[in-house]
């Protein structure tokens, strides 16, 4: 007959591993997620910026002083 050799683990192992491995996966998609979401907001504070600039220097004075373009 062939001599095999088995691992044995006990509960305690299993346990021990997950109990590092799942925090830690846990740990790291906070950290992504986070990033992700900095990343969008700051995406969108630059565009909002962007368009307040644009449309602040398409826009006409209050105090009617705008004049037409010259047609020269």
């Amino acid at each position: 007959m062939p001599d095999y050799d088995v691992l044995a683990m006990d509960g305690l192992s299993i346990i021990g591993t997950v109990g590092f491995f799942v925090p830690a996966a846990i740990l790291v998609a906070l950290v992504a997620g986070a990033v992700v979401r900095d990343r969008r907001l700051t995406a969108r504070e630059s565009a909002a910026e962007a368009t307040r600039e644009g449309l602040a220097r398409e826009s006409l004075p209050e105090d009617g002083t705008a004049t037409p373009p010259r047609a020269d």
